[in-house]
């Protein structure tokens, strides 16, 4: 719904607000009462709403509607703007399938890019049950590592080549390797075989893989420095991550039962690399995959092969999620029955760039209220990834709402997080743009890291470096439900391009007969016809105490 100005409407605001502000003796009262006079065109898209879904332009935003690529344990690999998508194809994970994109909107779906069958191989004949691909390229040549049943029915890696990045891949034969009759990388040091491989390739070339290993008593991550693509040096072998213990020197001591939710053998499986400030960050997933707190862990190192050791608070949970359902194993805790709906099982992840902006592509259920102990069908979804001053990441998600694409995409950047902040009535008003976004509402520390607005009215100004060309801005609310904020009075970019009363979603993000928002939701608002500003008032008005989490302001 287009939204235009009016001159009846601006009067009614004037008498509202600026009653309001005077009677606050608030010092942007004289500027509002200047700058309403023209009026912008825009979209509020809690005005889209048609009872199913919220109406947006794909070309700047995007939803995980967990519809468009149907892939578990996905890989993203990217090469000249094309974004290549492998994973478990769950159509039929005796194949391995691949999906396109330029753009996260539209997708071409590769089928079948390896097929073991093909080739009369070490993998199972009948049932080869292919698992958890990933793309690279390594000197013009692609590798795809994966995992699959060899003939006796146990989980081997190994890795397929091809010229291109669709394929077909065939096994990678030389005078080192025969990939044909026997998996590349046969685990000497385990008898119950392996999965999800990954690679990380550091700073001084040296590459590296990591795994998940099966054992009597868990699965657990391992790594071992490769001498190339396809050899593994296994006198480095290391065992790095065991499900709920704090570091792998001490694995009989596990405090991080968050970790250990599954009954029976605990999963650490699905790990990734990632390196910030000279530290490595090894992430993976734990509980399993047809759990809805199969989640994303991390622990950190000052190595590639370890000591990793997991942050942990004495009395606390979650210490180390980076993305997940952040509850509890007890069937009626309170954030277990609130959760469902919203999101379930969002793990075994990858990080991949649009552009210069680092994402966290990850699988979750379809089925957003999960069903605990069957496996459900899984889409590939992505979201944000930032770090904090110390290097750690973090991640805005997972998201069930609007979301601004990265500037690669939609040629707009977040330019809130350089602006100076001034504000009246407001508290921690420096967290409104330090790009943290609270989304584990239960979870300790948390309500403090929000922007706190008090009664009355509240004001809260962007001022930017220079004017940018504005094209949306999305204004997140709290995570509690107690300070869930309905109504912004004004958005006020200055010279007339003001949105009034803009809406929140409420029938899209919030519950209330289990008082509950959807994390990481927001106001958003495109504007139909960009305008240059340097700066944003947003004004508030409540009765009660409420909270705001981030302000994204989308200019170039």
């Amino acid at each position: 719904m287009i939204k235009k100005i009016s001159i009846l409407m601006i009067a009614v605001m004037l008498l509202s607000v600026l009653s309001g502000c005077k009677k606050e003796e608030n010092k942007y009262s004289e500027s509002v009462e200047s700058n309403l006079f023209e009026g912008v065109d825009y979209i509020d898209h809690a005005l889209t709403y048609d009872g199913k879904e919220l109406t947006y332009d794909d070309s700047m935003w995007y939803v995980n509607n967990l519809k468009d690529v149907p892939l578990a344990d996905p890989h993203v690999y990217v090469e000249d703007g094309k974004y290549y998508i492998v994973g478990t194809t769950d159509r039929d994970n005796t194949v391995i399938d691949c999906y396109t994109t330029e753009d996260f909107v539209t997708y071409q779906r590769h089928m079948a890019i390896y097929d073991p069958d093909t080739f009369d191989g070490w993998e199972h004949d009948t049932d080869p049950q292919v698992f958890a691909p990933e793309l690279y390229c390594f000197d013009g040549v692609y590798y795809m590592y994966y995992s699959a049943h060899d003939k006796d029915g146990i989980r081997r890696n190994s890795v397929v080549v091809a010229d291109t990045p669709l394929g077909p891949y065939r096994p990678l034969q030389n005078d080192k390797v025969d990939g044909l009759t026997s998996p590349i990388f046969l685990d000497q040091n385990t008898r119950y075989g392996g999965l999800d491989v990954t690679i990380f390739v550091d700073d001084d070339g040296q590459m590296y893989m990591y795994y998940s290993v099966i054992s009597n008593e868990n699965q657990h991550i391992v790594g071992v420095k490769l001498n190339s693509p396809y050899e593994a040096d296994w006198s480095t072998y290391t065992s790095l991550v065991v499900p709920g213990a704090l570091n792998s020197t001490n694995s009989i001591l596990k405090p991080l039962s968050w970790e250990m939710f599954r009954e029976g053998k605990p999963i650490a499986e699905a790990p990734y690399i990632i390196k910030s400030n000279g530290k490595y960050y090894l992430t993976y997933s734990v509980n399993g995959c047809w759990d809805k707190f199969y989640n994303v862990c991390y622990a950190v190192s000052d190595s590639p092969l370890g000591n990793y050791t997991k942050p942990y608070q004495s009395g606390g949970t979650w210490t180390n999620l980076l993305l997940g359902y952040p509850g509890t194993n007890i069937g009626n805790a309170t954030v277990s029955s609130q959760w469902t709906g919203f999101n379930s099982g969002t793990a075994h992840h990858c990080f991949f760039k649009i552009g210069g902006q680092i994402m966290i592509g990850y699988h979750a259920h379809q089925n957003r209220a999960g069903n605990n102990g069957r496996y459900e069908e899984r889409y590939f979804a992505f979201d944000y990834l930032h770090f904090d001053e110390n290097g750690v990441p973090f991640c805005n998600g997972p998201t069930y709402s609007i979301q601004p694409l990265p500037e690669e995409l939609s040629g707009y950047y977040n330019i809130a997080p350089s602006a100076q902040v001034k504000s009246e009535n407001v508290t921690n008003a420096g967290a409104i743009n330090d790009n943290y976004i609270v989304d584990c509402y239960n979870l300790p520390g948390q309500e403090e890291k929000e922007v706190s607005l008090g009664t009355g009215y509240s004001f809260i100004e962007l001022k930017f470096d220079r004017a940018y060309e504005i094209g949306g801005i999305a204004i997140y609310n709290s995570a509690y439900y107690e300070k869930l904020l309905s109504e912004i009075v004004y958005i006020d970019f200055g010279n007339g391009n003001v949105v009034q009363y803009a809406q929140f979603a409420h029938d899209s993000y919030v519950n209330d007969a289990k008082e509950f928002i959807f994390p990481t939701s927001a106001f958003t608002i495109e504007f139909l016809n960009t305008f240059e500003a340097d700066h944003v008032v947003i004004c508030v008005k409540s009765d009660a105490a409420v909270a705001l989490n981030e302000i994204v302001v989308l200019g170039k």
